[in-house]
């Protein structure tokens, strides 16, 4: 019984020593292969020579050679519910000047062209007050009376204000109504009923 031990601890120890010295080679030939078939670190600069194709890199890392043009439909954007258009323009292909060796490069630029704000239409007012009505029209170049009439027992007067604007004033014993109209990025107004 103790001869069978014996080599049966013979055998675990020859097994134990193989694995272990099966391990260690291995790990150094991996070891070797690891860090001698290893590509060195790229600088930003190579990668970026890689990718342009003009060092003469790998081929595969090259960007194909394109010759066509892709022309996408024209967006329309709106502003202020006015449509406006805009171009699409392809830039012609351009090629690296290292003696034809890098691929040609099609690049397509979309330009949006959008319309200068356009102003508010012009616009009519009629203001119905305690001594009278009156309709102003509103315009970017100012404003007008286009009528004034003032109830009875009232008076009236029009007179121009600062930058263009206009004031009706309806005047009575008691009381006196007026209307301030003037344009700043569109139509103003001011009433007051004053007593």
């Amino acid at each position: 019984m103790r001869k069978t031990a014996l080599y049966v601890t013979a055998w675990f120890a020859a097994g134990a020593f193989a694995v272990t010295l099966a391990s260690v080679g291995v790990s150094m030939v991996s070891d070797r292969v690891t860090d001698d078939d290893r590509a060195p670190a790229l600088s930003a600069a190579e990668v970026q020579d890689q990718l342009d194709g003009t060092t003469g890199g790998d081929p595969e890392l090259a960007t194909p050679d394109t010759t066509s043009t892709t022309v996408r439909p024209d967006p329309v954007v709106t502003v202020d519910g006015e449509p406006s258009t805009s171009g699409t323009t392809p830039t012609p292909p351009t090629s690296t000047p290292s003696g034809g060796q890098g691929p040609n490069v099609n690049v397509n630029v979309t330009t949006t062209t959008i319309a200068p704000p356009v102003a508010p239409a012009a616009e009519t007012r009629t203001y119905a007050m305690v001594g009278g009505t009156a309709t102003l029209r509103f315009t970017a170049a100012g404003v007008t009376v286009v009528g004034a009439t003032p109830k009875a027992g009232y008076s009236v007067k029009i007179s121009d204000v600062h930058d263009g604007g206009a004031r009706v004033e309806f005047e009575g014993e008691s009381h006196r109504s007026r209307v301030d109209g003037w344009w700043e990025s569109g139509p103003r107004d001011e009433v007051r009923e004053e007593d």
